[in-house]
């Protein structure tokens, strides 16, 4: 995974590489890897003082295809955890703008991790720039955290409601993970060349005022997309009950928010729409939902999975569907996305199942959803945002998205 972002004019080499060299010191997640060691595998860390970067001669080329490819390879080579470095960094340099990037290992940073990223290499860059120290918080120890982390979850029992929440959403799923909802052609133990769906579901403006019809109801704009996802997914295939996942920060001290590194947890989403007479009931359901789900958010999703013992199968090379959450206007750097224009990453591979991603951003609400590229899949998936913005719109409106019957809907 990595980012992408721009920089005015063209690079000045020696600033960005001194960027790029502390952004590394600065952060264990990033001077780490793993190497075989006997029957195991062990982690081994870089010290700080020990980190230098060495800067290549600039390549040029003749076509955007060939950049691409180049970029694909070193992506792929440079990202192993089991070699050094796992890192990935580098800018396209031009006249008028440059286009800095990275990338590495996910095991190295989450998706807030990467909007740190380029929120930190931009404050270093200018910072060098104009010849003055720059402002950053002090960041935390990730591996700190990991050691944490492995105490609290070897103090679960198999005994533990955090537990019990998995195990029923697993009973409620046939003794697995949640899937996607929705049919898209892909047979059991087969994969699928991957692919991402990108739509616009609202507009800023719409956005807003579906956030505040949320609240003014008792709950979250996410939790109202989860209820407007729920709905869709009845229009479609008439189940009542909605489960998913839901990825957590695990960043619950101040010295981790500006971490680099794996700060995340997974918990169960579920719900039914069974006997709900309102959209406002439907998301209160919703929220409690969401509710329960950040109360786990300290427990490890493996460790959990881990003590359900023979109650879970893995049936599916991508483990489980899950939904995610994130409100791009609170991070740090946001209010200079416009300027920069930060791209997320992704190395296309193959899929069996879909993730879905919503985010809310300074230029509206967005839905990304990867998944198999069946011949199915673009149909069903634009038949899928199309009722989600529907219900969505109806909200926002004032209306009422459970009234409307489902073939309604579906016709809409």
């Amino acid at each position: 995974m990595g980012a992408a972002f721009e920089l005015q004019g063209a690079v000045q080499a020696d600033a960005l590489g001194q960027a790029f060299e502390s952004w590394v010191r600065r952060h264990d997640a990033l001077r780490g890897g793993f190497r075989i060691a006997g029957p195991g595998v062990e982690r081994f860390t870089v010290p700080a003082g020990q980190v230098v970067l060495v800067q290549e001669e600039a390549v040029g080329f003749a076509s955007p295809d060939d950049l691409h490819a180049y970029l694909g390879n070193r992506f792929a080579e440079g990202t192993d955890p089991f070699a050094w470095p796992p890192l990935v960094m580098g800018a396209i340099s031009r006249d008028a703008s440059t286009t800095v990037f990275i990338a590495m290992d996910h095991v190295a940073a989450d998706g807030y991790s990467l909007a740190l990223a380029v929120w930190e290499l931009q404050t270093r860059y200018e910072a060098l720039l104009q010849g003055a120290p720059p402002v950053l918080p002090e960041a935390g120890s990730f591996l700190e955290f990991c050691a944490a982390e492995r105490d609290f979850g070897a103090g679960i029992s198999v005994d533990d409601p955090a537990v019990a929440v998995w195990r029923d959403l697993v009973r409620a799923c046939g003794g697995t993970a949640p899937t996607f909802p929705l049919d898209l052609g892909v047979e059991a133990g087969q994969a699928w060349p991957q692919r991402v769906y990108n739509r616009c579901l609202l507009r800023p403006e719409e956005a807003e005022a579906f956030a505040g019809a949320c609240r003014g109801s008792g709950g979250s704009a996410f939790a109202g997309l989860l209820a407007c996802m729920a709905l869709a997914v009845r229009a479609m295939t008439g189940k009542q009950d909605f489960h998913t996942v839901t990825p957590l920060h695990t960043r619950s001290r101040p010295q981790w928010r500006p971490a680099m590194g794996w700060f995340i947890t997974c918990a169960p989403l579920s719900f039914s729409l069974e006997g709900a007479l309102s959209f406002t009931e439907a998301l209160g359901r919703a929220q409690c939902s969401v509710q329960g789900a950040v109360r786990l958010a300290r427990y490890p999703a493996l460790r959990v999975i881990e003590l359900l013992g023979d109650e879970f199968r893995i049936t599916r090379r991508d483990l489980f569907s899950m939904v995610s959450f994130t409100d791009y206007r609170k991070m740090p750097g946001a209010d200079r996305h416009a300027e920069s224009n930060p791209v997320t990453i992704g190395r296309v591979t193959e899929a069996d199942d879909s993730h879905v991603w919503l985010s809310r951003q300074h230029d509206g609400l967005h839905i990304s959803i990867r998944h198999p590229d069946t011949p199915v899949a673009g149909d069903v998936l634009d038949e899928y945002t199309r009722l989600i913005r529907d219900a969505a719109t109806r909200v926002l409106l004032g209306s009422d998205p459970l009234l409307a019957p489902a073939t309604a809907l579906a016709g809409a």
